[in-house]
């Protein structure tokens, strides 16, 4: 078997390198393509393929993911004559592990030939998760498609869940990222109130972890706006992306999505100030700013 992994970021790398321990295990072949030559020569020292193109991968992979930063990239992957539509082999799979938009991959599946299956599989976990192989894989899919792939899809997953019928993987990791970043601007205000009442914000974060505030958001976001990190892991740029894809959602679904659009516009505003590459719980850098209050222990 072919396979190509075409997107080597934070997350993809990660992702790509347990799948190349997969396949090396399994007599198959990984092909990888990504725009920094760097890390492409990184996997060919490992024992990858030169993917050298989008066109070239779908012509010779038997399976392909994709791993890119929005719909933009993905549509730019998928139309065309050098895309993946017109060049993939008869009977392929694609499986797409981005954070995207319903409506753009809803573009795609409907101009797809039939003979090529498409699965939207966003992964959940972080960098760390990827890069362990215990990501939570997020499967719009059916069960036999699902019971085919889950061999392989566990060589970089925890789990890999069937959440429901096509886009179905898209609409929940929106939904936990919605959870994620409501809770992110959370914890700046709690953290705020302890800072101006003298609390020491260590012993603070310790007695959130045991309450019913506890979280992956308390855990793992509040030490790093405590050591004034404001994890560096992630980018501002993309978390404001990925609240503009979930109020997308709402409308898209026509849902009222009240706390979402106040989420939102904080972003934009934190992106607009700070800019678009800092750490994304700079976010938490209003609030500092607007109660003239640091938020360290």
């Amino acid at each position: 078997m072919k396979i190509g992994f075409i997107g080597l970021g934070n997350m993809g790398s990660g992702m790509a390198a347990n799948l190349l321990k997969y396949c090396q295990s399994n007599a198959f072949e990984l092909f990888v393509l990504d725009l920094n030559p760097t890390v492409v020569d990184h996997f060919v020292g490992k024992g990858a393929s030169a993917g050298e193109t989008v066109k070239k991968i779908a012509q010779q992979c038997d399976l392909i993911f994709t791993s890119l930063p929005s719909s933009v990239q993905v549509n730019q992957i998928a139309f065309g004559s050098e895309g993946i539509l017109e060049n993939a082999l008869p009977g392929a799979t694609w499986i797409e592990t981005s954070t995207n938009e319903l409506a753009e991959w809803e573009k795609v599946r409907n101009a797809a030939p039939a003979d090529l299956t498409l699965i939207d599989g966003p992964v959940t976990g972080g960098s760390e998760g990827a890069a362990a192989g215990t990501l939570t894989m997020l499967l719009g899919i059916d069960e036999p498609v699902l019971e085919q792939w889950a061999p392989l899809l566990h060589a970089f997953t925890k789990k890999a869940v069937r959440m429901g019928p096509a886009g179905a993987g898209y609409v929940t990791k929106l939904a936990q990222l919605h959870l994620n970043y409501l809770v992110a601007q959370g914890i700046g205000e709690a953290l705020m109130m302890g800072a101006k009442a003298q609390l020491d914000l260590a012993v603070l974060h310790n007695v959130l972890q045991s309450s019913c505030a506890q979280s992956y958001v308390v855990d793992n976001y509040i030490p790093k706006v405590l050591d004034g990190s404001y994890d560096q892991s992630f980018a501002l740029g993309l978390a404001t992306k990925d609240m503009r894809l979930i109020t997308e959602l709402g409308s898209h679904l026509g849902i009222e999505m009240t706390l979402a659009d106040k989420v939102y516009a904080t972003y934009q505003i934190a992106t607009e100030k700070y800019g678009p590459e800092v750490p994304h719980l700079s976010v938490l850098k209003l609030i500092e700013e607007q109660s003239a209050q640091p938020l360290r222990s």
